[in-house]
Parts: C-alpha cells; structure tokens; sequence
C-alpha cells in the first residue's frame, strides 16, 4: 500500500459535499464502468440496521461509495485494499469542538484524520471576539482544499456576550454559507433573559434555512430547560449526569456527552445510563475539544464508551449516524451507495484503532500515519495583532479599599467556582492578596484597551509567580491569576508582545510561554511543538503547587460566565444564577 505523503488535491470551492455524478455511480454499481477503489474480504457494519455484514465489496467511484454488497460480477477497481476480516465502520463526525483555539486546520487534521475522525464540526467564537466577522471568515478559509472535511457553527457566543464583536446582519450572511450548519452553542440564561430577543429572531431565521441550532443549557431544569426547547433549540452538549441525558432525550434535544479536554462526563453518565434502556438514537459523543497532547479524540472516546458498557454498534451510531442525522448531513454518516466514501476499518468491533481511514474516497491515514498533507493556510497580518490593549504597570492591578471583608473566588472543580467571603489585609488603602492562606489576585482585561477589574480567587494553589492568558472563556479577554502585582503585569505585558498566548512569570523573569499569535488564540507552530510548550507550561504550574490535572483550564476559564458560580469579566464579578454584575465589597 501507498505509504508516501501526497498534497490533496480536492476540487476547490466550497467546503460541502461535492455534486454526486450519479450516473457513473449507476454504471459501477452495475458494472458498466469499473470503480476507482474497492474495499474486499472485511466485514461492513450497517449503522442504519445495526448489522455486521460479511461478505461484502465496497465499490467507490471518486468521493462516493457506488456499491455495498456481494460481488456481482463487476470489473476490477483500479486499486484494491484487500481487508482480510477486518471491520469497516462509517468516518467518525465530531460534532462539537472548539478548533479556533491552541492549533490551525491543518495542524487539527495532522493530529484528527489518522484517529478515524473524517468530519468536524466545530465552533469558533473566539475568532469572532478577536477580529469580528473578517476573523470568522479568515477561520473558515482554512477549510477549502483540506483531505478531512470541516464544518462550522455560527459564533452565537461572541454575538450573545462580546457585545460589538458581530452584528446579527453578519450572522445572517454567515448562516448562508454552504460551510456553516447552524448557530453555535446559545446559552438558555441569555436566550430567555429580557434582550433574547434578536436571538429567538436568529433561532427562526436558522430554521428556516433547515440548519441546527445548538444549545448550552448547563443549569437548566424544567420549565427553564423545556422553554429552551421551545425556542427552537435543538442540541444540548451540557448533561452531566444520566438524568440530564435523559431529561435532554426526552424533550427531543439531539444530546451530547463529553470526553476530551474540558469536560470528561462518561464515567459519571454511562454507568447511570444505560440501565435506563432508552433510545439513543438522538445522543451523541463528542470531545467538546481536544488539547495539543490529550487524548481524547473520537476514536479514544469510543473505546471508552465501549469499555463501560455502551454496546459497540450504538457507540459507533452515536458518531456517525447520529451524527450525520443531526446535522443534516445526509450523505455522510454510513456505508451505503450514494454515501459520501469516508471509510474507517478496525481490527474488530471492540477495538477501536484505526489501520486505515479512507476520506473523501482516498486513502488518507494508515497504521496511525497521515498519508495526504493538510492544504497551507495563510492569514493576514491583522488577524496576529488583535490584542491591543496597552503596556499596564504594577499599579494596574492594585485593589483600593478601606475594609477588607470582600466577595472571593472559590475554586470547586477545575471549572466551578463559589462565591465566598473572606476577610484579607488592608494596608495603605490597598486591599491585599494573601498567599498564605491561598487566596491571589484574579484579573480580567479588555483585550482592545478599555480597563479591566482585579478580583481574589481561592484554591488555585500557585505559590510563587503569576500566569496569564490572552483569552479566556467565553469573552476572549485576557485573565491573570498571581499574588505579586509586578509578576501579574510581565505576564500579561509579555502576551502583547507575543501577539497573544500563555505565559508564567516568577520572581521578575518569564519561565515559560506559549505564543498564539493567530487571533491571539491560536499557535502557528506544529501541534507536536505546541502541545510540548503547554506540557511544560503545566509542569511548572504543578511545581509551583497549583491544583488539579489542568491548571491551564482553571485559569482559562476563571471568566466563563456559563458555569457556576461567581466569575471574573473584565467590568467586574458577575453572579452566574443570577446574571448580574456585582462589585467586590461583601454585602
């Protein structure tokens, strides 16, 4: 078999499914013309019966499957990949993920293809915070000409919280465009709070067009989550336990369950699960994003998912058929003819390693190794310049006040925090850190330039140092946790000048950074070199006592006003449940 590296070479244009030539599919189907590729002596699983077929050929003519069956006297295929037992599953669909953050496209398809994921289907916000509307379309350039096929959502986040970052007009001419299926994750509290109207004006114009509209519902129940299905919502990536699952099914929501960087829920709902016996023909797994260096792609997560109990067919379902079938992706999904020929095999039904990927009727990964390279991108210079904000001094941080008796950031998990009071120094009208009892300062900056607010944040355990961010969830604004004024500000000076990125300073001096100059997001390095910079970036966190498999997560999410319960913006605390702002001095 062909092991030498090609460029791909697809036909342009747009990112969708290419035009069916359904006569040459008709012809090999009945042996008129022969096939381009055949698949011979493996067994095919059928995700729309639930069967494993022996004794099947798949024939395929350019990027579709012309027949799936006995052989019936057809000719020769110019290639043949003889499979001897092995199993052929449809590519895997990830249809939530955040690939506008750490890495490129094609830097994503280096790590993603050969781990059996043939299609992405991914978010990004974080563009749009960074650069508007140009930014999402810079983002979604990277697609055209790529061996794995990309899809997007429209970045509802930046629409709902980023407050100028894109207008509804944009997200309109958005949603018409062929590469993206909907409008991305929509938090309940905004859609169902006093200004949602523009976005229920949203919901109706995407389902008009008959594409999704993807939902973030963390915290809702009852009346509040069944008013979101109302709405026209129709997918939830937020369960965390078999109940939300259930809850989310029931009301028809296309439910998701995580496992990847962010969230990882399958230990927590399978368990639970599957006693239940429900239909799961509308949940799917997804990895809510995969850091350089984690495991967890799609492959990985269906193992796991196996290796609880799910059964291996429905697993599979649940990132191909279920997949394909809320995306309104037709052509993708299964092994049928007229299917797009995105092909993975495995040694078997329980072993979910993939020794050949098949994409857009190609053979593009096998053994674990790329085969096809990724198509170049290039962006223009504003898209590494959209952190602007000015070089800050010490003083930026200071935290006047009389008394100290103040709100404080409680950290719970990696990603929950509550509101707590705590008593800290009060000296020459500053309000102090208290390292010793493990309560630092939390900052929050406008990334353009218009101030920022200091806070206090307990449990993150760094002893010595500061780090800091050029975005964090879900704003896109650069955050800062540290006891040491003067270290919090080389930190976020030295993300200015990089362009964007992660730094940990100590004691005067930088220790160590990763660069994300691309939106201020993202690295323009190799996912090996930057996953190696993020590893070292944690190990240094870890030695200096910070908490918690991921550190980096905690401090990227210290302003992600969709999780409970207290959080840091750039204008001040803001109270989850609530939704309101509120100020720093206890009440």
């Amino acid at each position: 078999m062909a092991r030498e590296k090609s460029k791909y070479t697809g036909k342009g244009g747009s990112p969708g499914l290419e035009m069916i030539d359904a006569q040459r599919l008709t012809r090999v189907a009945l042996g008129e013309e022969s096939a381009d590729l055949a698949l011979t002596g493996g067994l095919v699983l059928n995700v729309y019966t639930g069967e494993i077929l022996s004794g099947q050929v798949i024939l395929v003519k350019g990027e579709h499957i012309a027949y799936v069956g006995p052989p019936d006297g057809q000719p020769a295929a110019a290639r043949t990949l003889e499979l001897a037992g092995r199993l052929v599953v449809p590519g895997f669909i990830e249809g939530h993920t955040h690939h506008d953050i750490f890495l490129t496209v094609p830097e994503n398809v280096r790590r993603s293809l050969p781990r059996g994921v043939t299609t992405v289907v991914t978010e990004c916000s974080q563009t749009a915070l960074a650069a508007g509307a140009a930014g999402v379309r810079e983002f979604l350039a990277q697609f055209r000409d790529q061996p794995q096929r990309y899809r997007a959502t429209c970045p509802m986040i930046a629409f709902l919280c980023g407050g100028k970052a894109i207008s509804k007009t944009e997200i309109l001419e958005l949603l018409g465009r062929p590469e993206i299926v909907g409008l991305g994750e929509i938090y309940w509290s905004y859609l169902l709070g006093p200004d949602g109207g523009e976005t229920f004006s949203l919901i109706g114009e995407a389902l008009a067009r008959g594409k999704t509209v993807e939902g973030h519902s963390a915290g809702a129940r009852r009346g509040r989550l069944a008013a979101f299905a109302a709405a026209g919502v129709d997918a939830c990536h937020e369960p965390i336990t078999a109940e939300e699952v259930r809850d989310r099914l029931r009301l028809g929501l296309w439910t998701m369950i995580r496992e990847g960087s962010i969230r990882r829920e399958l230990d927590a709902v399978l368990p639970a699960l599957l006693p239940m016996n429900l239909d799961l023909s509308r949940a799917l797994l997804v990895s809510d994003g995969v850091w350089p260096g984690d495991d967890g792609h799609l492959d990985a997560v269906v193992q796991k998912a196996i290796d609880l109990g799910l059964d291996p067919v429905r697993a599979i379902q649940m990132v191909t058929v279920n997949a394909a079938g809320h995306f309104h992706l037709d052509e993708l999904g299964g092994i049928a003819p007229g299917k797009a020929a995105d092909l993975v095999v495995l040694p078997d039904l329980r072993v979910i390693r993939p020794e050949m990927v098949i994409c857009r009727g190609r053979l593009a990964a096998e053994d674990g190794r790329l085969l096809v390279e990724p198509a170049p991108v290039s962006f223009s210079p504003a898209m590494r310049r959209t952190i602007s904000f000015p070089k800050v001094e010490p003083g930026f941080f200071r935290v006047p006040g009389e008394q100290g008796r103040v709100r404080v950031m409680e950290m719970v998990t990696a990603i929950v925090t509550r509101e707590t009071i705590c008593d800290l120094p009060v000296r020459d009208g500053e309000i102090r850190a208290d390292a010793s009892r493990d309560i630092l300062k939390v900052a929050c900056l406008d990334r353009h330039g218009d101030g920022g607010f200091t806070g206090f944040f307990r449990g993150f355990g760094l002893a010595g140092g500061a780090v800091a961010a050029s975005w964090g969830f879900d704003l896109g604004n650069p955050v800062a946790i540290g006891a040491l004024d003067t270290d919090l500000a080389l930190a976020v000076n030295r993300l200015v000048e990089l362009g964007g990125g992660l730094v940990l300073a100590d004691d005067g001096r930088v220790v160590a950074e990763l660069a994300l100059p691309l939106f201020g997001a993202i690295s323009d390095r190799s996912w090996i070199d930057t996953a190696r910079e993020l590893t070292i970036l944690g190990g240094e966190l870890k030695a200096r006592g910070c908490r918690g498999d991921n550190p980096l997560l905690t401090l990227l999410t210290v302003s992600f006003t969709a999780i409970p319960a207290l959080r840091v913006t750039a204008e001040g605390y803001r109270l989850v449940r609530e939704n309101t702002q509120v100020g720093l001095p206890a009440d």
